[in-house]
């Protein structure tokens, strides 16, 4: 059989199939299984949600915060079919988030002023976690300030009851059914990538509303296990040391650090001592979760890590 065309075709120069005539019988249920998959991005790194990716944008660090915060996230579900109300649910919980981080980058900006600390502009990180029944849009919004009030803690989860605009937190808790929380994470603009936290909020969609598999690309693991790595190392993670064979990869971030992958699974222990496993196809969450274990464990020994050839204090 002659070699597919590079766009796929497997048409010849002159425009007729390669197909031999005795593969009619095969040829249609390979088209028909082959057209059930999203074209292949070039890397998921940089792709949006419908691709598998992440919607990122930066946040002006003023008064406007909220509303930018409020039009990005509409952006970002625009393409998904997801009920109204649940867009406007997010919509609103993504302000709140912005508008309470908004008084945490001011904090970390006058915490540079004294200290040499790198700081980045707020961000806001729309992506699909999950698949069918467990399928949940998740939103975050990133700042400089490591804890709440400045307090800089490890493991954290959620905010304390006296937090700054703990009422708007507490809109958060209701609309997403107490799906919300915080971690420690790293931006992911620009060509430094600065230590701060997450805060987050994650909306269940309905299982009639999207796909089996909503954004999140069917390919080999072994193209998956790739593109975690790049992910890991775009977000300033450099130095992995990787070994693959068997179907088994293992990822060294670091000597508090190591991630492996089983077939499909990704494994590792989180500075509490517990294990975490995910989906591999999970891309972007498995990559937050495992940033968000490298930013632990660097807080709690308290040794300084190298992001994109800067050393910043953890």
């Amino acid at each position: 059989m002659r070699p597919p065309t590079p766009d796929g075709s497997g048409s010849n120069a002159m425009g007729q199939s390669a197909m031999p005539t005795g593969a009619g019988l095969l040829a249609a249920p390979l088209a028909e299984s082959l057209a059930v998959l999203a074209p292949r991005p070039g890397s998921l790194v940089s792709a949006g949600i419908s691709a598998g990716g992440c919607f990122v944008r930066p946040l002006p660090a003023d008064t406007t915060c909220a509303a930018a915060a409020r039009r990005f996230f509409r952006e970002a579900v625009s393409s998904l079919p997801i009920p109204a109300g649940l867009v406007h649910d997010g919509v609103t919980m993504a302000s709140e988030l912005a508008a309470n981080t908004l008084h945490a980058q001011r904090k970390a900006a006058e915490r540079s002023a004294s200290q040499p600390v790198r700081t980045a502009a707020p961000e806001i990180w729309v992506y699909l976690r999950g698949d069918g029944r467990s399928c949940e849009l998740v939103c975050k919004i990133f700042d400089s300030e490591r804890g709440w009030d400045g307090a800089v803690t490890t493991g954290m989860d959620k905010a304390p009851a006296d937090s700054i605009s703990g009422r708007g937190l507490q809109v958060v808790d209701g609309l997403s059914a107490g799906q919300w929380g915080c971690h420690l994470s790293l931006s992911r603009l620009g060509t430094w990538k600065a230590p701060g936290k997450a805060v987050w909020f994650a909306l269940r969609i309905p299982p009639a509303s999207m796909p089996d598999h909503p954004g999140r690309p069917r390919y080999s693991p072994d193209w998956l296990v790739d593109e975690l790595e790049a992910m890991l190392m775009d977000r300033g993670l450099t130095g992995i040391v990787r070994a693959d064979a068997g179907g088994i990869s293992v990822l060294s971030i670091s000597r508090h650090l190591t991630v492996w992958r089983h077939g499909g699974t990704l494994s590792w222990r989180t500075p509490s001592g517990t294990y975490q496993r995910l989906d591999l196809a999970d891309l972007v969450e498995a990559a937050e979760q495992i940033i968000r274990a490298h930013e632990e464990s660097a807080l709690a020994e308290g040794w300084s890590v190298p992001y994109s050839g800067l050393t910043a204090a953890s």
